[in-house]
């Protein structure tokens, strides 16, 4: 084999009598140059994005999370949720109720998902970078108060610098609502605001409400009963291995999620987007891959000579292939050897630099990050590399298959 990539080779990197034979490999390769970059810039991309909407999204969710399987709410005094809470593993157990209730300040209202945690949830999450004004407090001293975000605080124009509380609205349970007076159909409750966050995520920032535990059960009219329960584990520990143990200590009642299942739906829809994206881009590839069948097949005919002379000197026919078979996917290893570099340069330079910026005509960014983000993966460039080295294999020995036929 080292003799016919010698030959290869020199094939490759040597004049030929005709010119277009050298053009035609030029831009054959400059093609796959091409597609290369942009299949590499593509899909960094979309790992940029990924990895700063999880970021947005992990400033809340737990590594792990147990919900029931069939049905809303349970008690936490269960033997297997118990068991769970001793594990060696967990560093914070936080029982956790949600529910849907509406928030009021004067006459501005609007709906809110409440979430009731215990005292040590301010723990599982790094609070102190997302708080725009005030402490992220739910209970001080015994008195309870309410955590909102951002865009919810817009919405019904309150501030936790206001006097005045906030008021919680939710339905009393399994109970019919009294039309003469609406109000005593609901459990209503006041907080005054420690604290409002923002995430820079318009989503989470006008969604949650958070409240004490305790509080939120008694707004809902549940005695000891929650949604959920939140996990973070020690640093270095496994999420799936922990999961694994877990779901197997809760048994099928529960549902066990790490962070992606908790948003299926949208880690799922990336990855579509991502791979769609990915194979339009193979298309174009191999449109320009093809060109190197074209390449080959004026390479094989003006080295007629060549081919009678190895025949002479006892080559095989296999052996004779094989030189033009590599001599072909050199032309694309060039192409995508030089593709990846740049491709990856490029991706690092905006990464560590922003020179594509997220911006308006004014200049002025209406997004969480000024520029593109970028994540270059190694698996991504592993991809890469294959399914274009495959494909120019596969091209390239299109046309060695009538070397013989030919001559």
């Amino acid at each position: 084999m080292k003799l016919q990539l010698f030959i290869a080779l020199r094939y490759l990197f040597s004049k030929k009598r005709h010119n277009i034979i050298n053009l035609i490999s030029t831009i054959c390769a400059g093609g796959i140059c091409i597609a290369t970059i942009a299949l590499v810039c593509t899909l960094s991309v979309y790992n940029g994005f990924q990895q700063l909407i999880t970021g947005i999204f992990s400033v809340f969710d737990p590594d792990l999370k147990i919900t029931l399987v069939d049905g809303k709410t349970f008690s936490p005094e269960t033997p297997e949720l118990q068991s769970v809470k001793s594990l060696n593993f967990i560093e914070h157990y936080c029982p956790v109720l949600e529910d849907n209730a509406l928030i009021r300040n004067k006459e501005r209202q609007t709906s809110t998902t409440i979430k009731g945690v215990s005292p040590n949830y301010v723990l599982m999450v790094s609070t102190d970078s997302i708080m725009m004004e005030g402490e992220f407090v739910v209970e001080q001293e015994g008195t309870p108060y309410a955590v909102i975000g951002g865009a919810l605080a817009d919405q019904i124009e309150s501030s936790s610098q206001f006097i005045r509380p906030i008021s919680l609205y939710a339905p009393i349970h399994n109970s019919n609502v009294n039309l003469a007076n609406p109000e005593k159909s609901f459990h209503i409750q006041h907080y005054y605001l420690s604290g409002i966050y923002a995430t820079g995520q318009i989503e989470v920032d006008s969604k949650y409400t958070f409240l004490p535990l305790t509080s939120a059960q008694e707004l809902f009219g549940y005695d000891d009963d929650i949604t959920s329960i939140e996990l973070k584990l020690k640093k270095g520990i496994d999420p799936r291995e922990a999961k694994k143990e877990i779901a197997e200590i809760v048994g099928p009642k529960f549902n066990v999620q790490n962070k992606e299942e908790q948003h299926e739906d949208f880690y799922k829809m990336m990855k579509v987007e991502k791979w769609i994206t990915f194979l339009i881009l193979i298309f174009i590839l191999m449109i320009a891959v093809f060109n190197v069948i074209g390449s080959l097949t004026m390479l094989i005919i003006e080295k007629e000579k060549d081919i009678t002379t190895l025949r002479n000197i006892g080559a095989s026919e296999s052996m004779i292939k094989q030189i033009f078979l590599l001599e072909g996917w050199l032309v694309t290893i060039v192409g995508a050897a030089i593709g990846t570099v740049i491709g990856v340069t490029l991706c690092l330079l905006q990464q560590h630099f922003g020179f594509i910026k997220l911006s308006d005509s004014t200049g002025e960014s209406a997004f969480i990050v000024n520029a593109y983000p970028i994540q270059v993966e190694a698996s991504d460039i592993f991809l890469i590399l294959t399914t274009i080295l495959f494909i120019g294999l596969f091209v390239a020995w299109i046309p060695t298959r009538y070397i013989h036929k030919q001559q």
